[in-house]
């Protein structure tokens, strides 16, 4: 089988986490990484050490498509040069709302005039959280969602685990497990010399977790995490064919860096099944963003 061969422009934490969805695939490879000048000669980060460096994706020989993985004042620009030179992209920016209808629609002038697909954005939001909204409102059409980041943080909780002996820093999350259960996961960040498990045993203790399901998990720093996590909450609450009292509910927490990476690999996987000019994530069939998840079908 062929490899798809991808050039990443630009090696922030969203073109490292695409480098990494991409040598975690089977049919796809990447073709270069674009880096600034100052940038050239410093080691590649794994998994692309053996990836060539340029300062120019015309320097990248047998490019299929372009991840553009740049700040947003980058990416018309970026997008714009290497569409004209015929390959398709896939991005990801984050526009103010009044600046991406004008943005799609030059570039959309762009990609039919030279006859190359590209994908605008392809992250988590915009992106993929409109297409949930959708699907929900599709399945309750009468109704109103409800977003919320950073889902179950409880601030009561958090404080409370705050004053407890050896605990330095602490953030509280919850969710709803299966059987209705409420699990709580309390981050803490210990003082020095403290140990994990009288801090573990000082958590379950307090009257505000006994008696529920408790994980106290250590980590190096609290504002990484919360830098590096992100949450939500997506909940539909409606009418569907006359029944009240529908309720959708998406909850998650994840990684959006990582998130996003998948997402543009996803998209560009679609790329030579689509036609000339631009494509919203939610304006592809589903079937083509999901080409090589397995089929998991329940008897």
């Amino acid at each position: 089988m062929k490899r798809q061969r991808l050039a990443i422009i630009g090696l922030g934490k969203v073109g490292l986490a695409c480098s990494k969805a991409i040598a975690a695939s089977e049919d796809l490879a990447v073709a270069g990484v674009v880096r600034r000048p100052a940038s050239l000669g410093q080691p590649m980060p794994p998994p692309l050490q053996v990836a060539p460096a340029r300062m120019d994706a015309s320097e990248i020989d047998g490019i299929d498509a372009a991840l553009i993985c740049l700040p947003p004042a980058l990416v018309r620009d970026t997008a714009t040069d290497l569409l004209q030179h015929r390959v398709p992209i896939v991005e990801a920016a984050i526009l103010p709302p009044p600046d991406r209808a004008a943005y799609r629609e030059a570039l959309d002038r762009v990609a039919l005039r030279h006859r190359i697909a590209a994908v605008t954005g392809a992250g988590w939001n915009p992106g993929m959280l409109s297409i949930f909204r959708g699907l929900f409102a599709v399945m309750s059409p009468k109704g109103h969602t409800e977003t919320r980041d950073r889902p179950g943080v409880s601030l009561h909780h958090t404080l409370a685990a705050r004053a407890l002996p050896g605990i330095k820093d602490a953030l509280c999350t919850e969710l709803r497990a299966e059987g209705a259960r409420m699990q709580r996961y309390v981050y803490v960040e210990l003082d020095a010399g403290a140990d994990i498990e009288a801090a573990t045993q000082a958590v379950r203790s307090d009257p505000l977790f006994f008696g529920e399901e408790t994980l106290v998990i250590p980590v190096g720093s609290l504002k990484e995490l919360e830098h590096e996590g992100h949450g939500i909450v997506l909940e539909r609450l409606g009418l569907a064919a006359g029944d009240a009292h529908q309720r959708f509910l998406l909850e998650g927490r994840f990684d959006l860096f990582a998130v996003t990476a998948q997402i543009m690999v996803a998209a560009a996987r679609a790329l030579p099944l689509l036609g000339p000019g631009v494509h919203r994530l939610g304006d592809i069939p589903p079937c083509l963003l999901c080409q090589d998840i397995p089929d998991d079908h329940e008897a």
